[in-house]
């Protein structure tokens, strides 16, 4: 089956149940080759934080090659409003997560785990992100995930408030995650437009 032409026939879509872990599938492409999208989101993606909506940065923790496979674990400073219900029990780590990526360059593709800095157990996210050339100078992005929150686990929310502020750290953690998973193939294509 042929890839959409553009970007505006694929819906980008973030599917999020308290109750079950729903899958995330954006596909995107990407105008350039196969190799360079690759090697940008590989070993460049602080480079590309300006064109993300909410990321304020991305550093790199630990990179380890092993042939054609690379661990690399990045940790990513997100901006966001805080709900005026969970501002007291909101700590900055809330807007930081660790992304933990085994990259496979034989099959142009990751693997990879999110983690809260705040606490280990906030949110469980995994994914796969695969690169495939449809041209010579077109790749397409394919990005899965599946997360599931679990809103309870704040540290430092009294008991007894626990319910009632849970829907506001779920929207919370939904808007630092999701907009980041959707529009990572824009903000390459945005990059690549200005950085070419």
């Amino acid at each position: 089956m042929a890839p959409p032409a553009s970007n505006a026939a694929i819906q980008p879509m973030w599917t999020y149940l308290s109750a079950s872990r729903r899958p995330v599938l954006i596909k995107t492409v990407v105008k350039a080759p196969l190799e360079k999208v690759y090697d940008l989101v590989k070993n460049r993606l602080p480079e590309i934080v300006p064109y993300l909506p909410n990321v304020d940065k991305i550093e790199v923790i630990e990179k380890n090659e092993d042939g054609t496979k690379t661990h690399l674990v990045n940790k990513w400073y997100a901006k966001a409003e805080v709900p005026g219900v969970v501002k007291s029990f909101i700590k900055p780590e809330l807007f930081c997560w660790k992304d933990v990526a085994n990259w496979d360059d034989s099959s142009h593709s990751v693997n990879y785990s999110l983690e809260s800095y705040l606490a280990n157990d906030l949110f469980d996210a995994n994914g796969k992100n695969s690169f495939i050339a449809i041209s010579e100078n077109e790749t397409q992005l394919i990005v899965t995930c599946q997360v599931k929150i679990y809103p309870e686990k704040l540290p430092g929310v009294p008991k007894l408030l626990a319910r009632k502020v849970s829907p506001a750290v779920e929207g919370l953690i939904e808007k630092l995650l999701a907009p980041n998973l959707s529009s990572l193939g824009d903000g390459l294509n945005k990059y690549l437009e200005q950085n070419s």
